[in-house]
């Protein structure tokens, strides 16, 4: 812990209300101390001492340098606690610490933006993980996990860390990044591979049940959903649909149109007991 900054203003003043020589040696002694706290990544005492160091500074006549070098403490700090939120797969006890002292600081804007980097950061590392391994299906289903359980967990963090309302429309932006983000990697595995409708099929039904989770938790997604989806679905019925047509006129125009006058049994063997290896028509 730091140690408490006695009042400048019990020390007696110059007449012309300069600081005295012992508070000036007081306050070095103060910046030193922080500098050391600084270099130790000692945060937490960093954070307590620093915004000490503002207050007094801030209430005395002739300590405008220590404010100013105050300030400059408080953004090399603050950096730093940025550097450590950014890191992706951090504990949530550790990333609540981290935006605790960056609130403190002053630094709202920028912890949101660290934290919900880092989070992306970690849904990426995740997905990296995950092997394809010739099962579409499987691929998709442990993606789907990946994507919006993350994103769930990211939502409950982001509601206790950032209590501001005004900060919900950067959480929203962000969900729509990242469904936008997963859209692109089931796009490439299932619609850009032609994938066959069962596969298809299975790997949307995969995707729902996932946000039909996020539905019970109050965030529905199914919207954003049919908005990235609902395009690719329809140019894939189209594309098969002029396959099935051009495979139809392929067999047409080769096809000799001659009537048959019998149809063969060989499959049959019913059949074949009584009609014999031919049916005549």
């Amino acid at each position: 812990m730091p140690m408490p900054l006695m009042p400048v203003h019990s020390e007696r003043e110059d007449d012309d209300g300069a600081v005295s020589s012992d508070q000036r040696k007081r306050m070095d002694e103060y910046i030193d101390t922080l500098d050391i706290h600084i270099a130790r990544r000692e945060f937490d005492a960093a954070t307590s001492l620093v915004l000490q160091l503002k207050q007094q500074a801030g209430a005395t006549a002739g300590l405008q340098d220590v404010r100013q070098a105050a300030d400059s403490h408080t953004a090399d700090l603050a950096r730093l606690i940025l550097a450590d939120l950014l890191i992706p797969c951090s504990s949530r006890k550790q990333v609540t610490q981290n935006v605790g002292l960056l609130h403190r600081l002053g630094w709202d804007k920028e912890a949101k933006g660290a934290f919900l980097a880092a989070r992306s950061a970690t849904i990426k590392n995740r997905t990296r993980q995950l092997k394809l391994e010739g099962n579409t299906q499987l691929y998709i289903r442990e993606l789907a996990i990946v994507y919006f359980r993350l994103i769930r967990n990211t939502c409950e963090w982001y509601s206790e860390l950032f209590a501001d309302p005004t900060m919900i429309s950067a959480l929203i932006a962000w969900v729509r990044q990242e469904m936008a983000g997963y859209a692109v990697i089931f796009r490439r595995h299932v619609f850009h591979e032609m994938q066959r409708f069962q596969v298809i099929a299975s790997c949307l039904n995969h995707t729902l049940a996932e946000v039909d989770i996020l539905g019970h938790a109050g965030l529905d997604l199914k919207f954003m959903l049919d908005q990235e989806f609902f395009p690719d679905l329809t140019s894939c019925i189209r594309s098969y649909e002029s396959r099935c047509l051009a495979l139809l006129i392929k067999v047409a125009s080769e096809d000799s149109l001659q009537v048959a006058s019998k149809v063969s049994t060989e499959n049959y063997p019913s059949a074949a007991a009584i009609f014999g290896p031919h049916i005549p028509i």
